[in-house]
């Protein structure tokens, strides 16, 4: 899909302008010469204020010969708590010129905000969107501009069997070229896909190219939400194989008209019911969170799950606006709804032919609990402690290796003011823990032990189990390290990312990302900081992530730092292109 799919929820101001983009970074398996910078590494004393001291960004935004006046320039956080959180924005003068002034040191992602305009230079690889900056106290930073291409409408109607028009129907618009790089573009409202009381559509803001439009869902499955009807997907002008649709062709500016879909007629569609049981006493349990969708024939998710439903007193569930192929129906905890439920079920696949499916249970099993406590490190006094506990949410999920179409449970348990928590309903499998949203800069997972054992990559969960004595270790720091990365023997290729990771010695969790390490995107200068850093002993390293085949990519050796509390140390990579590969993983 080349645009992201607007009917996605997003949680920030920054996010409902912007779509979020899925990075599919490759693994570094090759590794290159690292040729260190000449002299020892530098500490800079810095106080507190100037550490925070505001930095100022400017540049100018233009179609390639003239300066575009009005457009919204957002900086986003690009901290992994605080990802897509807006920092700042301006609008451009009359002579594209924007400046935003006031920002507090951090790492960033710099994007202009011009719905009839394509942003160029960007891709769907870049995650969250925006050219990145990292940026360190009290600096200016200038001449960070933007090309914006004005993009390509497409046009058209959309009528059904009788020729009557469908109404609030989604249209999308796929590149003929599936190895087409997604440029952003900038409307995010779902009504800018969809068709109006007339059954017209009309989409702005394309990169130029060549592509498929469609509207309507695949067979074997799919899930209609309310009373809405369902369609079988439908190629321009009235194709159901993607192989017989004609191609659209979108031009920088112009309009493409009369691209118009005649579908066939509505799917009917049916529903499901039962009841969730105990599978021990048989009786029916209420308020049970449950998820349902679609299946492979294999008995793989097909995606488009719907979820946030709960049983009712009798301990039953309906499913609706189901079209003929095969579901699956399985109890799902939401982080959001801090669910406690004691139980687990066995997720229950069936298949909807021609008429509704009645009377199926599913069983559920009393799951294991892990209980502990979250405690921090770095942080000397107990009312620091509690400043930071509220603003803690720790993600706890679980790995189950023996059901294919069962996703991930994760939930978000409450953790009282003494730091300790209790999360029930477990089924067997591994559990692994996390930080999300944060809130609070400088907190970073550092260990997980159990009865004194390090556990970072995972506690296992067996049937039934009642796992006591977990001890959940946060760090708190204030530590910085920045630094250059240098290239020699070529260039960083143009379909290629840079990344800095600081991993945490002995911390755990294996590999350069994961628990007990940081990781920024190098902007393009070469610069990267890694903020929040508690004390200790870090392994530094660049990597260069490829997207297209045959791309090569590479790593740096690392450096060791030795970072003090409060520390502000300054690294410098060079990554030699020229050097032999060598195998390995980060």
């Amino acid at each position: 899909m080349l645009t992201r799919d607007p009917s996605m929820p997003q949680s920030s101001k920054a996010g409902r302008l912007f779509s979020k983009v899925r990075a599919a970074l490759v693994v570094c398996a090759a590794l290159v010469v690292c040729v260190a910078a000449p002299g020892p590494l530098q500490t800079f004393a810095q106080t507190s204020a100037q550490r925070e001291a505001p930095t100022t960004i400017t540049g100018r935004v233009t179609d390639g010969e003239h300066g575009l006046p009005g457009v919204a320039v957002v900086l986003m956080s690009s901290e992994p708590t605080t990802r897509f959180r807006e920092a700042a924005h301006a609008k451009t003068d009359a002579e594209g010129n924007y400046r935003l002034t006031n920002v507090q040191p951090g790492n960033y992602k710099l994007l202009p905000f011009a719905p009839v305009y394509v942003v160029e230079g960007l891709s769907m690889y870049d995650y969250p969107p925006g050219k990145p900056l990292n940026l360190s106290a009290g600096e200016s930073v200038e001449n960070i501009d933007f090309r914006l291409v004005r993009g390509g409408v497409v046009t058209g109607r959309i009528t059904d069997a009788d020729g009557n028009p469908v109404i609030a129907e989604r249209v999308s618009v796929m590149p003929v070229d599936k190895n087409q790089q997604a440029l952003m573009r900038g409307p995010t409202d779902p009504r800018d896909y969809s068709t109006d009381d007339r059954g017209v559509y009309r989409i702005y803001g394309l990169p130029p190219g060549s592509y498929h439009l469609s509207v309507g869902q695949d067979n074997n499955g799919a899930v209609s939400f309310g009373s809405r009807k369902l369609y079988q997907r439908t190629f321009y002008p009235d194709a159901t194989d993607e192989a017989q649709a004609k191609t659209v062709e979108v031009t920088a500016g112009g309009e493409t008209t009369d691209i118009d879909i005649k579908l066939g007629a509505a799917m009917k569609t049916f529903r499901a019911s039962g009841r969730f049981v105990n599978a021990e006493t048989g009786q029916p349990v209420a308020n049970i969170s449950y998820s349902y969708g679609p299946i492979t024939t294999d008995g793989n998710f097909r995606g488009g799950f719907r979820g946030g439903f709960t049983t009712n007193a009798r301990g039953e569930f309906q499913t609706d606006g189901l079209t003929p192929g095969r579901y699956t129906v399985f109890t799902a905890s939401f982080p959001s709804m801090q669910d406690s439920s004691e139980f687990y079920g066995d997720p229950l696949n069936f298949e909807v032919v021609d008429a509704d499916v009645t009377g199926l249970v599913v069983k559920l099993h009393t799951g294991a609990s892990v209980s502990g406590v979250v405690t921090f490190e770095g942080v000397s006094d107990g009312a620091t402690a509690a400043r930071l506990l509220p603003s803690l949410r720790l993600y706890a999920y679980t790995e189950a290796t023996n059901q294919a179409v069962l996703p991930n449970n994760a939930s978000v348990p409450a953790i009282a003011a003494d730091g300790s928590f209790r999360i029930a309903g477990l089924r067997p499998g591994r559990l692994r823990f996390n930080l999300v949203d944060t809130g609070a800069k400088g907190l970073t997972l550092s260990r997980a032990e159990l009865n004194g054992a390090n556990v970072t990559g995972g506690v296992d969960v067996a049937e039934g189990a009642q796992v006591a004595g977990l001890r959940v270790v946060v760090a708190y720091g204030s530590g910085v390290i920045r630094g250059q990365v240098n290239f020699a023997g070529g260039e960083l290729p143009q379909d290629a990312r840079l990344f800095v990771s600081a991993r945490r010695v002995g911390a755990g969790g294996g590999g350069a990302i994961g628990p007990g390490s940081s990781a920024v995107q190098a902007d393009a200068r070469g610069r990267f900081v890694v903020h929040g850093l508690p004390p200790g002993e870090y392994e530094v390293q660049a990597h260069v992530m490829v997207f297209e085949p045959g791309g090569r990519p590479s790593q740096s050796e690392s450096q060791h730092v030795s970072l003090a509390e409060g520390g502000d140390m300054n690294v410098t990579l060079t990554i030699d292109f020229a050097a032999p590969a060598k195998g390995g993983k980060p």
